[in-house]
This record gives structure tokens, C-alpha cells and sequence, in this order.
């Protein structure tokens, strides 16, 4: 009876303050954490630490019962916060599948290939990550990052928390918050806060994370971008006058084609090619992206129309 009746309190003290339920809910008016600290500006570093790296986070939401949560898109379309409970029974257990359909505020499918290792500004970045919830193509999961923030700074704090589940079977409670300034399509940048549950923070970090590239200006109103201006060298006449690189090539909008999928084959064809009839409603997807993008998901060209 006692179990039951601290189970009752738990569940009165979740609703009293808001839905909390698996990855198919969401959270209804979060506000991202990181707007009620003050952020210095960016200068270089990839991350800053919040409140001697000390989560925000409620006594209560302190439990051990694995769930996922996200927020619903805004007016905007933009992502919000998501928090959830991982464990090792919240990561993968199937192989990620594409997610090139899912167009998240301020997309932009922009190259710079000299600058970028994979080429693209921007990826289709998880707030809580694949690695952690297995969640992949869930849109109020997916929010316009550059691909330094995606597989660079966020991963890296990702890591810790899958290390350190895999190590000690424990959980962690934790929670990414997509910051944006005024209406803004393109966060810039993200709270991560983690706590992990049974050895009361053995794992413990809150930091922001900035949505930024190397050598690329950002216009997170829109998603637009450009190369940085390069600085005269120290031998000029003045090394504060910038100058653009004069044979740098420009960034390219590569661009975005509709494709349909047979997720049963993994070809993609024209939507015009006569094989797209010949599929089953239940193996037929609607692409949007770039054939480098489809190709990437895994996805081979129609031999018949040859996309």
C-alpha cells in the first residue's frame, strides 16, 4: 500500500506541473532553459559552462523510470526543449534509417566544400540524440545545426552520457534545449544538462553549446550564410582591413529535388519514372533533399530512369 500511495503522489506532482509521457508526447509551453541565463557571446569556444556545470533540474524529476518527451514546433516551426530519462534500454536496438523528408526552420541545403569535411553547413540535428533514445526521424526531434555543432560539440557531451550508461547500467536524466533569439529560425545554440539517477550525479554536466562553423557566418534569422572575411596578414599596412579571399570559391545552394523512395529495394526514382507505379503503397516515401543526400541515406538510383 505504501508503494502504491508514493506511486499516487508522483503521478499527482507530474501532472500538477506538466504531460510527462514517452517519445510519442510532447511538452506543451516549455521555454528553453538557456534563456534565463546570460549566454556571453561566442568567442571561439565551442561551449560554455552554466552554473558550475550544475544541472536545472527538480528533486522530483529525479527518478529512474526511462521515458523521452519533445516539445511540439512552435508558430515558427521551430524545436524546443526535450528531456528525457536514458538508459540502456532507451538506446538503439535497430539501424538508423534516412531522414531527408524532415525540413526543419531555416534549412538551407548549403555547401562549402573546402571549408567542410562532409561538404554541407547544415545537418538534421538530434536534440536528444540517436544514440541515446533511438529516436531518428521524428521532426520535433530534429533542429537546423552546422555540422561543427552536430558531430563535433554535441557529440561529444552525447558520448559521456553513453559511456558512462554503458559502463554502469545506470540512468540519466537529461535535457537539450534549442535557444533562439527573438524569431530567429536557427538556434543559436543548445543547453545540454545531464544528471545521472543512482549515484546522484556521478555524471553531471550544464553547458551551452553554440550552433556555429568555422569560417561561416550564419544569419540565424534566416539560415542564410556566407564566407567569413579573411584579415590581412601582419605584414599589411593594416592588418584590420578584411579582404575576401580572392579565388575562394562561393558557397553553393545545392539543389533540392523530390524523390520517391522504395524502402523496400532502397531505390529512389523520378516521381515521373513508370516504376514509381509498380510500388506498393506501404514501401513508397516522398524525398526531399538532394541526390547526394539520398544517396547518403543509403538509397541507390533507379536503373530505369537514372535520378
Amino acid at each position: 500500500m505504501k508503494k502504491r500511495a508514493v506511486i499516487a503522489l508522483l503521478v499527482l506532482l507530474i501532472l500538477s506541473v506538466g504531460t510527462y509521457s514517452r517519445a510519442d508526447s510532447s511538452i506543451s509551453d516549455s521555454v528553453p532553459r538557456s534563456s534565463l541565463y546570460d549566454i556571453p557571446a561566442y568567442d571561439g569556444e565551442d561551449f560554455v559552462v552554466l552554473q558550475e556545470d550544475r544541472p536545472d533540474f527538480y528533486t522530483w524529476q529525479i527518478s529512474p523510470e526511462p521515458y523521452v518527451m519533445f516539445s511540439k514546433l512552435d508558430d515558427l516551426g521551430r524545436t524546443g526543449p526535450a528531456m528525457a530519462c536514458l538508459g540502456p534500454e532507451t538506446m538503439p536496438t535497430r539501424p538508423r534509417g534516412q531522414i531527408g523528408n524532415v525540413r526543419p526552420s531555416g534549412w538551407h541545403t548549403t555547401r562549402y566544400d573546402d571549408l567542410i569535411e562532409d561538404r554541407y553547413l547544415y545537418n538534421r540535428a538530434h536534440v536528444i540524440g540517436y544514440l541515446l533514445c533511438g529516436d531518428n526521424a521524428t521532426p520535433e526531434n530534429l533542429f537546423t545545426g552546422t555540422r561543427h555543432l552536430n558531430a563535433n560539440s554535441m557529440l561529444s557531451f552525447e558520448k559521456q552520457v553513453v559511456d558512462y550508461m554503458e559502463k554502469t547500467k545506470n540512468h540519466v536524466i537529461y535535457r537539450c534545449s534549442p535557444t533562439y533569439a527573438g524569431d530567429d529560425l536557427v538556434a543559436t545554440g543548445v543547453q545540454m544538462e545531464a544528471y545521472s539517477v543512482e549515484d546522484a550525479g556521478g555524471l553531471c554536466f550544464n553547458v551551452f553549446v553554440f550552433n556555429v562553423q568555422p569560417g561561416i557566418v550564419i544569419d540565424y534569422a534566416t539560415g542564410e550564410s556566407h564566407r567569413a572575411p579573411t584579415r590581412m596578414g601582419p605584414n599589411a599596412e593594416d592588418d584590420t582591413q578584411e579582404a575576401e579571399a580572392p579565388s575562394a570559391p562561393q558557397a553553393t545552394e545545392a539543389p533540392v529535388v523530390t524523390y520517391v523512395l522504395n524502402t523496400n529495394t532502397y531505390k529512389f526514382h523520378y516521381p515521373s519514372c513508370p516504376s514509381v507505379q509498380e510500388i506498393k503503397q506501404r514501401n513508397r516515401q516522398d524525398f526531399y533533399g538532394t541526390r547526394d543526400e539520398v544517396i547518403a541515406a543509403g538509397y541507390e538510383p533507379c536503373g530505369r530512369c537514372n535520378p
